[in-house]
C-alpha cells in the first residue's frame, strides 16, 4: 500500500471571511438582474428561479444595488430591480 505525501504550506492560512463572500454573491446577483433586465433603470424581475438566498438579496438591498417590490401572497413571487447604483455596478463588472 503507498501512502501519498502532501504539502502542508507554513505561515498564516488564508481566511475567505463568510462576510466577503456574501458581497461576492449579491455583486453577482446584481449582474444577474442587469442581464436579467437588459440594463433597463426601474425594470422589475422575478425572483423565482434565479436560485439566490435570502442573505445575498438582503446583502444586495443593503448595498443600495437592488430593491425588491412587496407582493402580497407567495414570497417566491417577489420582485427585484437595480437601483441607478445597482446598474452602474454592473455595467463596470461586465
Amino acid at each position: 500500500m503507498v501512502i501519498g505525501t502532501f504539502h502542508i504550506p507554513k505561515g498564516k492560512p488564508k481566511v475567505i471571511k463568510t462576510r466577503e463572500g456574501i458581497d461576492v454573491a449579491a455583486r453577482y446577483f446584481a449582474y444577474k438582474l442587469y442581464e436579467a433586465t437588459d440594463g433597463q433603470p426601474m425594470q422589475w424581475s422575478v425572483l423565482h428561479g434565479m436560485g439566490e438566498s435570502a442573505a445575498t438579496i438582503s446583502r444586495a438591498v443593503e448595498r443600495g444595488w437592488v430593491v425588491l417590490q412587496e407582493v402580497r401572497g407567495e414570497p417566491l413571487d417577489r420582485k427585484a430591480a437595480l437601483t441607478d447604483e445597482g446598474r452602474r455596478l454592473a455595467r463596470k463588472g461586465r
